[in-house]
């Protein structure tokens, strides 16, 4: 169970490492389309390794735990909205667009990303972890 956890925390390295090579490029360039619909495919993947893996087995968990519900309802609901413009983001500069917009959208995200994974790994994965334990004690 718990090598999970470490196999997610090392794609949530990966995207941030992604995500943030996409700074350096030009967003016109055929290099950038081929990161940016990698980059999508890797985070579809992950969010889909999260919800079928990850997540079904934490809301067992929360079943008699109130404070795991109500720590996974925010989380999966502050996950969800950020995933969506993430999504967005991607595909608005899939094909190009404005130099200036780019940098601008890709910064604000860069930051909303990391923080969500920092929160993600903090909470969720810590709590999996601490009721995984339990499990082998």
């Amino acid at each position: 169970m718990l090598n999970l956890i470490d196999e997610l925390s090392t794609e949530h390295s990966d995207l941030c490492i992604s995500f943030g090579n996409l700074e350096r490029l030009d967003i016109s360039s055929e290099e950038s389309h081929k990161e940016i619909q990698s980059l999508k495919a890797s985070l579809l993947a992950h969010l889909r390794r999260e919800n079928e893996e990850l997540y079904p087995q934490l809301r067992e968990m929360a079943f008699n735990n109130l404070q795991l519900q109500r720590t996974l309802d925010w989380f999966t609901r502050d996950l969800a909205r950020i995933s969506a413009v993430l999504i967005l983001f991607l595909d608005k500069y899939s094909d190009g667009g404005p130099p200036l917009a780019f940098k601008r959208d890709f910064s604000r995200l860069n930051k909303i990303l990391n923080a969500l994974i920092k929160q993600e790994e903090r909470l969720i994965y810590t709590e999996y972890q601490n009721a995984s334990i339990g499990k082998v004690a």
